[in-house]
C-alpha cells in the first residue's frame, strides 16, 4: 500500500466490500452499468497499490516475482476495460 493512503487496513476491507457489491451490481439488471462504471474506477485506483506492491517486493526480492507483477501491472487497462464492456457501459464501435 503507498503510504501516502490513509488507514491501510480499512481501506482495504472498503476496497474488498466494494469488489463484492461490484460483483453482484454485475448480475442485476438495475445496477449492471454502474457497477461496471464502478468496477473500473476500482481498478484505476487500485493500480498504484499494485504498481507499490510490485516495487517492494522486487525491490527487496523476498516477495513475488517480476512474471506475476508485470502481467498484472500490464492488464490492468484491459481489466478496466473488461469491467465497462461486460456491464454494458461501453460497446466497441460497428463500421456499416
Amino acid at each position: 500500500m503507498p503510504r501516502w493512503v490513509p488507514a491501510p487496513t480499512l481501506v482495504v476491507i472498503a476496497t474488498g466490500i466494494c469488489e463484492a457489491l461490484g460483483a453482484v451490481g454485475l448480475m442485476t439488471r438495475r445496477w449492471r452499468v454502474a457497477a461496471g462504471w464502478g468496477l473500473a474506477a476500482y481498478a484505476l485506483c487500485v493500480w498504484p497499490a499494485n504498481v507499490q506492491h510490485a516495487i517492494n517486493d522486487l525491490s527487496r526480492g523476498t516477495g513475488l516475482p517480476l512474471a506475476y507483477h508485470a502481467p498484472r501491472l500490464l492488464l490492468q487497462p484491459l481489466i478496466i476495460w473488461w469491467a465497462l464492456w461486460a456491464s454494458g457501459a461501453v460497446r466497441p464501435r460497428r463500421n456499416g
